[in-house]
Formats: structure tokens, C-alpha cells, sequence
């Protein structure tokens, strides 16, 4: 068995997908992140993004599971469910992981009025498990856990844990102190921290239930995490500013980290920053 995890950008972007030319380095697709391992497929979110990592799963015959994890119910991390593939594939064996009322929203949702095909109608085999923060569960042999995210109406955040390795993806999230402490704990010794960067410092909207790559920074220091992934873009900000900020990330010491995050953290090594991109891939 390989245990290789393989980890895929297919959306960064929140709110809205930006279908730009001042968006195609860094993606308009809205949030979706795939994790690979031995014919298994978890996906973190099902954005606009889903529907490229779909095409890819069109036709491929070692897919055995697709594990499809949603953070919440907002519509820009379930806009890629009208596009995915394998819902059309009658031997696709797909497993839709969320909140309460699940398969009631998505009924809804994929339904007419709004949508000629319902989440029913497709031929692939579909379960649905609705989940809680607080929750543990177990995806053939990937142990996930769960906490509550700050956000408007509640969030979801997971980390997946196996064969060695550790992932946390802590998207739609608003810090605040508690919040900070809380997350360190739930990230702590990450290989991989997926992070919501929606703002930049002078951005952020306190009660929106966002953060900065500031605040992924200070927190990734403080859990001892190796990588933090920034993702989730504010679909208002362009190549041209995220690449000012990436280099500003590269730069960033924990001096200053602290002094403007007022978030102190532990001693310990800066964590490798990484800005998302669509296409990239990352190996655990």
C-alpha cells in the first residue's frame, strides 16, 4: 500500500468565483482541496473547484471512494456539486459528509426548481452522514475529527490524521484569543494547516467569521505546524495583490507577527507559508 498522500488545489477563492484574466495565476474557482491516497479520494468542500477535480476522475477506474467533507451549507463551497462527474458514474461509490440537515439542503438545493436533476436522480451510489463539531469518525483507516468553526451560522473544521500524517483544514473561521488557543490545540504538529486568508490585516471585517495569513502565520507557529496553506481568497483581490502579499508572507518574522496579531505564540520554528494555487499539489 502506498502511503503517500497527495493533496490538490481545485478552488481558492470565497463568496464568489472570479472568472478573470487578473485571476488565472492563483485560480477564480471557489474553495476545493483534494487528498489522495491508495484509491481513496477526500474532498474538503465542494466549491466551483470540484468540478475541475471531477473531470479528472472521469473514466478512472482506481478510484474505489469519494468522501465529499462540506464545511457548511454557504453556496460557495457547494456550487461544484452541479458539475461533478462522477455523480453521472453508476460504479462511483460517493460519501457526502456535513451538518445537520444534509441531505435535505442539498435535495434542495440540486433540486428543481432550481436545477432540472435532484441529488436523488444521480446513478452513482450516494450516502449522506450528517456530522457535528465535536464529532469523530473514521474514512478507511483516515481518523477525522472535528471543532466548531467562528462563523456566521456555524463551520466545520477537520482534521484528517493516518499512515503518519496530519491534516487540518480550518476554513471560515474568525480568531479572537479563545479562538486562537482552541486551534492550536486542534492543529497542533500538523504537516499541512489549510487556512482561511480571506482578508489582508487592513481588510478584515470583524463578525464576518474570516482571517488573515497573518493570524495562519501565528498560528501555525504556535501549533508547531510545518506548512500552512493559504486559501479562500476574498474574490475581490487580484493576482497582482496576492502576489504583493505572498512575498510579504515570505518575508513576515514573528516579531512583527505578533506585534500586529497580537497573538503570542510559542517558541518555535516559523512554519513554511504557501499560497494557494489551482493546480497545485502538495505531498504528504
Amino acid at each position: 500500500m502506498n502511503d503517500t498522500w497527495q493533496i490538490t488545489v481545485w478552488g481558492v477563492r470565497g463568496s464568489f468565483p472570479m472568472p478573470s484574466p487578473d485571476y488565472m495565476e492563483y485560480g477564480g474557482n471557489t474553495v476545493c482541496t483534494s487528498l489522495e491516497h491508495d484509491g481513496h479520494i477526500v474532498v474538503l468542500d465542494a466549491g466551483t473547484g470540484l468540478a475541475s477535480l471531477g473531470a479528472t476522475l472521469a473514466g478512472k477506474s482506481d478510484i474505489r471512494r469519494i468522501d465529499i467533507l462540506l464545511s457548511h451549507f454557504h453556496m460557495d463551497h457547494l456550487t461544484g456539486l452541479y458539475a461533478f462527474a462522477p455523480f453521472f458514474d453508476p460504479k462511483a461509490k460517493i460519501c457526502l459528509h456535513g451538518g445537520t440537515g444534509l441531505k435535505g439542503y442539498l435535495s434542495t438545493l440540486t433540486g428543481p426548481p432550481f436545477w432540472p436533476v435532484g441529488i436523488g436522480d444521480y446513478p452513482a451510489s450516494l450516502s449522506f452522514h450528517e456530522i457535528a463539531p465535536g464529532d469523530t469518525f473514521d474514512l478507511e483507516g483516515i481518523a477525522v475529527s472535528t471543532m466548531a468553526g467562528n462563523h456566521p451560522g456555524g463551520s466545520i473544521l477537520f482534521r484528517l490524521e493516518g499512515t503518519g500524517k496530519r491534516l487540518t483544514c480550518a476554513l471560515d473561521c474568525e480568531t479572537d484569543e479563545a479562538a486562537f488557543r482552541e486551534l492550536a490545540g486542534f492543529a497542533r504538529e500538523s504537516d499541512l494547516l489549510i487556512w482561511d486568508a480571506s482578508f489582508t490585516e487592513s481588510d478584515l471585517q470583524p463578525g464576518w467569521g474570516h482571517s488573515t495569513w497573518k493570524q495562519g502565520l501565528a498560528l501555525g507557529r504556535a501549533a508547531k505546524v510545518k506548512r500552512v496553506l493559504m486559501t479562500h481568497y476574498s474574490r475581490e483581490y487580484t493576482d497582482e495583490l496576492l502576489r504583493r502579499q505572498e512575498a510579504l508572507a515570505r518575508y513576515f518574522t514573528n516579531d512583527v507577527l505578533v506585534l500586529l496579531t497580537g497573538c503570542h505564540s510559542q517558541a518555535g520554528q516559523e512554519p513554511a507559508c504557501i499560497f494557494a494555487k489551482e493546480g497545485m499539489v502538495i505531498t504528504l
